[in-house]
């Protein structure tokens, strides 16, 4: 056999190498091309149907229907390639996201039947609520928390003890609490399934649906979707349809009289409650009123009124002087003219069989359409019942006709009818429900589907809720893709001008990483790109030239030292690879720590960051390497410098070690007088930690920051009926307000946010120079210039959450990267002087953050965004410090010859054309966004910025530095 030459062995080796890495290349591109044609094609086809709806809406939707099942491209069909598409979030094209709380402690209560009335187990419940006040554990496992603190001396088998579980007197507390555990996972899943069935209903191509933990909330995200109110209530309802028998107020004339009486002395006059007669006491008096003009089975209360008798009969005294087993339910619809004070609502009582429940329950319908009626024309939802329930229909129709009595249709506690069988039985298994509200013309097709898709285990309400018009999306779809091109155009231009010919092989491989990015995001459609992901891409466009620069500052090293082109760059490489993986690999935990804590945005922000490393990775490190190979080939003359930029910053001598302590005392200063400002001005937090809720609205003049304030105080009135002065401030220019308000806060009701809007309307529709009414205002149904063009909703429990979660996110990245430096540098004092650099940073990032707001033209709010963003400060600062540290570590051997100090000051010097070249490009990327991504992303940009300058500064003049002290006191 013949024996092979070592150099031809070596050549055929690194030929086999380039041909493989040529092959995955050419794989790689093959595929992000397959995977981006999807998004070509079904935007291709929403271009040629928006040229022919021409504007028109509600035609441009329905043409898409029409094409979803059209043939656009190899055999898939638009729909196809709109599933597959790259995913645009929330705040680039729109929409709604909302995060839903299934209430784990009503399904326990539900599940405990009569024993959750009893005042040991409301006891434990209220306890349970205070600690999950403190604790991230699930219900089940804080109510038997609570139970054990406060539960009486009885088994815990012994509560939900019913003929719905399985549990005897024998059950084991650690059997019951694994069943309960096992039934609140099924109802958590149970809901995640009737949301997906309820969701098909708005015919989205990629909603996004997931569960969170063992929270109970599911959050929903619906890009694209316009109409909020109607998500609202498609979303929220538990589909709980029950069909009621009714008190006649006749047969209960002896406790409407003791009510009427009670109604009066709490909110009328006590004269007027004599006067029986009068017709001022009967209008001011519903109960009254119902003895006196002779309704039989309802009560009519003024909607100005609406609030005081839910007030009335919410007391415990009122309820004692109801019969066993009643409660009131109000009608879906408000009766009446144009004015409030002529409007109403009916409220009637309903009344429970002898075991305290419905005549009959959602459970028993078959199917459920939505339909008209024949003969009056109005929207109906037709119910046929399952077989065995027909005789039981039968029966309850039989007396309603024989009484001549309504039935009660009841959806989640509110009456969406009456009938009365007024032709007899129905023997048919069938009826209909009719009540929609006029503010939603899918009302019909909405219940439809939701009593279809089922009803939610428990009751779920909105705690989180966030909104994008749409002309607000595409704003910045422009911003950011703006931000993009000047950020891109400037960093190869550079490229080009500081490192000559390896410049455009750096740009090449920069081009590379986005082009590998996108495509990624398109093979993944379950990752959503944002504004903040946009930012991502940005930033990994510094990242990408950050190891280009590590590359190209070591080959420029090795060529001064006299080694031939070839052999530098091969060295070069290969001196560098450990520099490029510890730098990436830190960033990579902050990418990882964000994607695993973070949500929405943050997680479209840290999805982009962690795709972005590998690509940049691949792109820096194995395209670049095959171009300088292929020009080697040819011969063709590499430079890695000009005239102008071959030494600069090379041979440097600047004292950092010895001028330690005046760094020191500078930056003390500047967190001093930040900790300060911290402590007596504090922050801007944004609604995600403060709760409450922000409107961001676009008036079509400008308009006064203190008027709009003083307007919306006026109507934003709490319970005591003091003025709530919202936060007002313009965003952009003068046309732009964003308003923050606490009030209706603590109303968890479905209605609350619906009640806020249109009390905000009031307040700020005179500063319209053309009027509107409340559903232009609100309605995103068409684009539009002025209006409401994004919400957000924070309920208080969810705002602790993202509060503990961010704090969670920031300690266990700093625990992370200082086991990491340790461990890889098998040097603790590195740790600590990366630890000291680090929070060196996320302080003053923070001091700047309160000591500039109000300040400077654009939001800095303290919110998820800058959470985001100081991890990233804090991956960058780590980043940049372990170049440092890696070069330290490698010129450690020369310390029998030189100071320990000497040592490091001379490797700071050696890398600091490397630390300059990568910040310049970075800093140019995040100046781009700052002043072109838009308003919502320049206080997240700022952040970043401060962090990059500070990190630089950091590494060089703190981590350093205080690894020096550490070293010298160990040696002392």
């Amino acid at each position: 056999m013949p024996v092979i030459a070592k150099p031809t062995y070596l050549i055929l080796t690194c030929r086999i190498k380039q041909v493989g890495l040529k092959v995955i290349l050419v794989i790689l591109s093959a595929l992000c091309l397959y995977e981006l044609s999807f998004t070509y094609f079904a935007k291709k086809v929403e271009r040629e149907v928006e040229e022919e709806a021409d504007g028109n809406y509600q035609e441009y939707n329905a043409l898409l229907k029409e094409k979803e099942n059209e043939e656009v491209w190899m055999g898939y069909t638009y729909l196809d390639c709109k599933k597959r598409e790259i995913n645009l979030g929330l705040d680039l094209r729109g929409g709604v996201s909302v995060t839903l709380e299934i209430s784990m402690e009503e399904l326990v209560a539900s599940m405990a039947g009569e024993n959750a009335n009893t005042p040991e187990f409301q006891a434990v419940a209220e306890r349970t609520r205070k600690l999950q006040t403190t604790e991230q554990s699930p219900y089940v496992d804080l109510f038997y928390q609570a139970y054990e603190e406060v539960g009486p001396k009885q088994p815990f088998a012994s509560w939900f003890i019913n003929i719905d579980n399985d549990f005897t007197a024998e059950s084991t507390d650690e059997e019951v609490l694994e069943q309960l555990r096992n039934y609140s996972a099924e109802a958590i899943n149970q809901a995640n399934e009737v949301l997906r069935s309820r969701v098909k209903q708005f015919g989205i191509a990629q909603p996004d649906i997931r569960k969170l933990g063992a929270t109970g909330r599911i959050v929903v995200d619906l890009p694209g979707v316009k109409n909020l109110k109607r998500v609202r209530g498609l979303l929220q309802g538990s589909a709980n349809l029950e069909f009621w028998d009714v008190y006649s107020w006749r047969e209960l004339s002896k406790e409407a009289e003791l009510l009427a009486e009670a109604y009066d002395l709490q909110f009328n006059d006590p004269a007027d409650s004599l006067n029986t007669d009068t017709l001022a006491s009967t209008l001011n008096n519903p109960f009254r009123n119902a003895l006196f003009q002779g309704f039989t089975y309802y009560l009519s209360v003024p909607l100005k009124d609406t609030a005081k008798v839910n007030q009335f009969i919410a007391s415990p005294r009122t309820q004692k002087m109801l019969p066993r087993n009643s409660r009131f339910a109000w009608s879906s619809q408000v009766y009446g003219g144009e004015e409030a004070i002529e409007e109403s609502m009916t409220l009637y009582l309903l009344r429970a069989n002898r075991y305290g429940k419905a005549l009959m329950e959602g459970d028993i319908i078959k199917y459920a359409r939505a339909d008209f009626d024949g003969r009056t024309g109005q929207k109906i939802v037709s119910l046929d019942f399952n077989a065995s329930q027909v005789n039981r229909w039968e029966e309850i129709t039989k007396k309603s006709y024989e009484e001549q009595k309504p039935i009660a249709i009841v959806l989640d506690g509110i009456v969406f009818s009456a009938p009365t069988a007024y032709n007899g039985p129905i023997n048919n298994g069938s009826t209909q429900i009719s009540g929609g509200t006029d503010d939603n013309p899918n009302w019909n097709k909405d219940l439809a589907n939701v009593l279809n898709a089922g009803k939610f285990p428990a009751p779920a309400k909105i705690v989180e809720e966030s909104f994008v018009g749409p002309s607000l999306g595409s704003q910045a779809i422009q911003a950011g893709f703006l931000s993009f091109v000047i950020a891109l155009i400037v960093v190869l231009i550079y490229m080009l001008f500081y490192y000559n010919t390896a410049g455009w092989v750096a740009d090449v491989a920069v081009v590379a990483n986005i082009f590998f990015i996108i495509g990624a995001l398109g093979a993944f459609p379950t990752i959503s790109l944002t504004l903040p992901g946009l930012a991502g891409i940005v930033l990994t466009v510094g990242m990408s030239v950050d190891a280009n620069v590590l590359i190209y500052e070591r080959i420029r090293e090795e060529l001064r030292i006299g080694k031939g082109i070839k052999n530098a760059i091969a060295d070069g490489y290969k001196n560098s690879y450990t520099a490029i993986l510890d730098a990436n690999i830190t960033t990579l935990i902050t990418g990882i720590i964000l994607w695993y804590f973070g949500t929405g945005v943050i997680e479209s922000f840290a999805q982009t960051l962690v795709i972005g490393i590998f690509t940049s990775l691949f792109s820096a490190i194995f395209i670049t390497r095959l171009v300088f190979e292929w020009l080697l080939s040819k011969e063709k003359p590499i430079k890695f410098g000009s005239d102008m930029t071959n030494n600069l910053l090379v041979g440097t001598a600047f004292k950092f070690i010895r001028n330690k302590n005046k760094f020191y005392i500078g930056s003390t200063i500047v967190i001093v007088i930040g900790l300060v400002s911290i402590f007596t001005k504090g922050f801007d937090l944004g609604t995600d930690f403060s709760g409450g809720r922000t409107y961001k609205v676009q008036f079509d003049q400008e308009v006064n920051e203190e008027a709009v304030r003083a307007a919306l105080s006026a109507v934003f009135i709490d319970a005591e009926g003091n003025p709530l002065s919202p936060e007002v401030k313009t965003y952009g220019d003068q046309s732009k307000i964003s308003i923050t308000t606490k009030y209706l806060y603590e109303d968890q009701g479905k209605d609350a946010s619906v009640k806020v809007e249109k009390t905000l309307f009031e307040g700020v529709k005179g500063f319209f120079a053309e009027s509107l009414t409340y559903e232009q205002f609100s309605s995103q149904e068409d684009e539009k210039t002025a209006g409401l063009m994004q919400s957000y909703v924070v309920g208080p429990s969810i705002a602790d959450d993202i509060i503990d979660s961010a704090f969670t996110s920031i300690i266990i990245a700093l625990i992370a990267i200082f086991a990491y430096v340790a461990i890889r540098f098998r040097r603790w004092q590195l740790g600590v002087g990366a630890l000291a650099a680090i929070f060196h940073d996320v302080l003053i990032v923070l001091a700047l953050f309160s000591l500039l707001y109000g300040i400077l033209p654009f939001s800095m709010e303290i919110n998820q965004a800058f959470i985001a963003a100081i991890l990233t400060v804090v991956g960058y600062s780590i980043n940049d410090t372990v170049v440092v540290f890696d070069r330290i570590r490698e010129t450690l051997p020369s310390r029998k010859v030189k100071p320990l100090a000497e040592v490091v000051n001379d490797s700071l010097n050696s890398t600091l054309s490397r630390t300059f070249n990568t910040s310049i490009t970075i800093i140019v990327v995040l100046i781009s966004i700052l002043f072109f991504g838009g308003e919502s992303i320049q206080g997240f940009a700022f952040a970043l910025l401060i962090g990059v300058v500070v990190g630089t500064y950091s590494s060089l003049c703190i981590a350093a530095p205080v690894y020096v002290d550490l070293e010298e006191k160990k040696s002392e």
